[in-house]
């Protein structure tokens, strides 16, 4: 029996040990790995063609029955809508849609909201918001659905869409003459972009509530009236009557997305009436290429997680999915051409509402909310997509790396020594002798919550009362505190002294809680976790707390942390764009522009959190940068070494 117990015959020790000795290998194979199979997914075996799951929908059962007196009044209130505009240069004709509502006979009401800005050193903003409510004939008040246009002033920087308040009444004044909605419509022209959306959606869901019992900026007010529950909502952007195409925006709120049913029901019925749509539409001219579909599909992949990892809507539509209301945004385009044939104005605008109404009444015809199809997925062409069970094998491949370095360096901590023929007590049939390090857990978890605690001032301070007292502008002050903070973990190493032992217990509670990191953060949000893994992995993988490491390696180690420092990296980001979007600025002018931009980002993410409730900045403050700390000390390992005792083996 002594043989069969002897540990250096175990199966599973030689395992461990051998796996140990190549972990670099094992945890980079991993890597390439979950990076192919990302890869594979543009491929036609790897995704799956768009189908409807919700039968109720019934896309094209029914003849549309708008007619061309629709687009007569469409057109009509454009012209009074135009005429208004030069009275109210900054400002929304409230008066006048307030009117049209009334005078298409449905329940109209104005809805006023106050943003508090936090850097305004008291500074209020004022907006109001107009809606008209369609009561279902057919049943009670239970159900509801949105259909909203947002305004923009003359004196917007954004891309007029005046077309849609008259799009949105002209369908308002056809819905009214029908008898068939089993559930409300609701008719909504916001202003101020998303802010007016964000006051509505809470003001319909939350209703009064006492500003002094809580910290929030917006104050919603109060709705007079409701509908139903809210099951779907439908916004609308329009350039002009005349279409080039229809890009349908999905990305919502933190990388919310919504029911895919909802959006392949948009792709059939724009596909019935002919007009051009899809998911990232671009202007004919563009769609010439020659790339592959494979490198088409890549590249779609690609600027969908670009544009979902941000966590910022695209749209009005995003701030719906928070409240679990399936939305999407339809962008029409202005058809833009050199000839001189052009559409005829007077039937322009018919297949676009008769688009709009065959969407209402499928949405009229559901039994419940979207719950049958996927809200997990990404779009790799207008008619094929990628499941959550398709591609969170990448992210798992990737965040196991961790996992398992972190196993096999704790199955490494034990220190052998041979020892003396003078002490046969001790001495194992192997010839040696088993000492486990102690290590200093009470060190590790201060460091730890030390860490922690800088990323928790970074999400905290930049809110403080007597900070935003101070008289200093939003993005220098928000700069200038992260700056510090940043400061502050990268020194860390260099002042705190951690006992021996605790650089090996510290490397392993970075893998596992990277780990953890890494998945959670990849369900919550699939295209940031997975561009996070893929620039920090390899630099995790890399680290080695061991003296006897490679000096290249360690010295390639360091500067790769350095660059991945979230503000540098942040910078860079915001470079890139800076580079592309402005090519004719010197290299000095690029870098001064880049910087100022950086600034701007931080604090329209500080803004957008305690506004929208956008996490992105919570994450990088509370996740990301104690992991860059821990990161930072770890890469530093020779200079603690040097400074660390060894751990020293009893021997005779």
């Amino acid at each position: 029996m002594g043989l069969l117990s002897d540990p250096s015959l175990s199966t599973h020790n030689k395992l461990v040990d051998n796996l140990a000795k190549h972990m670099r290998k094992v945890c980079y194979a991993f890597y390439t790995a979950g990076v192919i199979w990302f890869m594979c997914l543009a491929l036609p075996e790897f995704n799956h063609g768009t189908y409807l799951s919700e039968n109720a929908l019934s896309p094209g059962l029914v003849y549309p029955e708008i007619r061309i007196d629709a687009n007569r009044l469409a057109v009509q209130l454009l012209e009074e809508l135009q005429r208004e505009r030069k009275d109210h240069q900054s400002t929304t004709p409230h008066a006048w849609i307030l009117a049209k509502f009334k005078e298409f006979g449905l329940e109209t009401h104005t809805h006023n909201y106050t943003l508090l800005y936090p850097f305004g050193g008291g500074k209020e903003f004022h907006g109001k918001n107009v809606y008209g409510i369609l009561r279902a004939p057919r049943i009670g008040s239970t159900e509801g659905i949105v259909f909203s246009a947002p305004y923009r002033a003359p004196s917007s920087v954004h891309v007029d869409i005046t077309s849609s308040v008259p799009l949105l009444l002209a369908f308002a004044d056809f819905a009214r003459r029908k008898n068939y909605w089993a559930k409300d419509l609701i008719f909504l022209v916001t202003e101020q972009e998303q802010l007016g959306m964000q006051a509505w959606l809470e003001a319909y869901h939350e209703g009064d509530r006492d500003p002094d019992s809580t910290n929030s900026y917006l104050l919603a007010g109060n709705l007079p009236a409701r509908a139903g529950s809210l099951q779907a909502a439908l916004n609308i952007e329009v350039q002009d009557f005349e279409i080039d195409y229809i890009d349908v925006k999905i990305e919502g709120l933190n990388g919310k997305l919504p029911n895919l049913d909802m959006f392949n029901l948009v792709q059939r019925i724009m596909a019935r009436e002919g007009v051009t749509s899809g998911y990232k539409q671009t202007p004919r001219k563009k769609r010439r290429s020659s790339l592959s579909n494979y490198e088409q599909n890549l590249r779609q992949i690609l600027a969908m997680l670009s544009t979902q990892s941000s966590g910022v809507p695209n749209g009005n539509h995003g701030l719906f999915h928070r409240y679990r209301i399936d939305a999407l945004t339809i962008s029409a385009a202005k058809r833009v051409t050199n000839s001189n044939v052009k559409t005829n104005p007077s039937s322009a605008a018919v297949p676009l509402l008769k688009a709009i109404e065959g969407i209402a009444r499928s949405l009229n015809n559901l039994l419940e909310r979207f719950h049958q199809s996927f809200f997990f997925y990404v779009i790799v062409h207008n008619d094929r997509y990628i499941s959550i069970g398709d591609y969170m094998p990448a992210l798992v491949a990737l965040a196991a790396c961790s996992v398992i370095k972190a196993y096999l360096t704790w199955s490494t901590l034990e220190a052998t020594q041979k020892t003396d023929d003078a002490n046969p007590k001790t001495e194992t049939p192997s010839g040696l002798e088993s000492i486990k390090l102690s290590l200093p857990y009470g060190s590790v978890l201060i460091y730890l919550a030390v860490a922690l605690f800088i990323g928790y001032v970074g999400n905290v301070l930049p809110l403080h009362q007597y900070i935003l007292e101070l008289p200093v502008s939003a993005a220098p002050l928000t700069a200038s505190i992260l700056i510090v903070l940043n400061v502050l973990g990268f020194g860390l190493p260099f002042v705190v002294v951690l006992p021996p032992g605790a650089l090996e217990l510290l490397h392993i509670s970075l893998l596992l809680i990277y780990g953890c990191a890494l998945i959670v953060i990849g369900l919550l949000n699939f295209s940031l976790g997975f561009f996070v893994a893929v620039l920090t992995t390899p630099m995790v993988i890399a680290l080695n707390t061991t003296s006897s490491a490679n000096s290249t390696l360690r010295s390639l180690t360091r500067a790769w942390t350095l660059l991945l420092n979230p503000l540098v990296v942040i910078y860079i980001i915001v470079l890139i764009m800076s580079f592309y979007q402005f090519p004719e600025l010197t290299l000095q002018q690029l870098l001064l522009r880049a910087a100022t931009a950086a600034m701007d980002a931080a604090t329209f993410a500080l803004i957008d959190s305690v506004i929208y409730g956008n996490w992105l900045y919570f994450a990088i403050c509370t996740v990301f940068l104690p992991l860059w700390i821990i990161c930072w000390t770890l890469a530093l390992a020779k200079r603690r070494d040097s400074a660390i005792p060894q751990a020293k083996l009893k021997t005779n």
